[in-house]
């Protein structure tokens, strides 16, 4: 009818959603960029890894492809194998030679690192969809128990969290001959990037 107000979307009061809304793009304003606090896709490793049934079959073809293009190099040397893929953990061993050892007959340290750096690298260049590049962003190794060289090493990875750019894994390593022992643990942080 004539002269009845209508209340319109435009006229009516802000609601929370449309606070938070507004709130968000001044945030953006005065940034340039979306605030990544709560806001940033994460999803955890179950269902990032679950998605993906064929993981395993991946990382066995991965492991074959480093050994053929890059022989000679020390991810070739240590002759990893795909063991078992359940769910977010991935199973692995590897081989060590006796020139690995320290002056004290054990593996020596920064072996150590790489074989759980190695098997997380692996895992990392399988989860995500098409090819990319993922290296190393930071890495934590905590020594529990020597490992002997000329033994196998088992090695489980287990997938923490997935971004859209930044995966974190955590790994445990034990030596094969005492799989019940922990010798190594250690977790690291990955920098995606799809190659276009």
């Amino acid at each position: 009818a004539a002269g009845t107000f209508r209340w319109s979307a435009v006229t009516a009061a802000p609601t929370p959603s449309m606070w938070s809304t507004i709130t968000r793009k001044r945030r953006r304003k005065r940034s340039g960029r979306w605030p990544t606090c709560g806001t940033s896709a994460r999803w955890s490793a179950a269902s990032v890894v679950s998605e993906k049934p064929d993981l395993g079959e991946k990382v066995r073809r991965r492991i074959a492809e480093v050994g053929a293009c890059a022989p000679g190099s020390i991810a070739e040397m240590l002759r990893f194998q795909f063991v078992s893929c359940d769910h977010d953990d991935v199973v692995m061993t590897c081989e060590t030679m006796p020139w690995m050892r320290n002056s004290a007959g054990t593996l020596h340290g920064g072996l150590c690192a790489t074989i759980l750096d190695q098997a997380m690298g692996y895992v990392v260049c399988c989860i995500k969809p098409g090819e990319g590049t993922a290296p190393t962003v930071q890495l934590s190794v905590n020594y529990h128990r020597p490992l002997h060289p000329g033994e196998p090493v088992i090695v489980k990875v287990h997938v923490v969290s997935v971004t859209r750019s930044m995966m974190t894994l955590s790994a445990e390593a034990r030596q094969s001959s005492c799989p019940e022992k922990v010798c190594l643990s250690g977790s690291g942080i990955y920098f995606y990037k799809p190659i276009a």
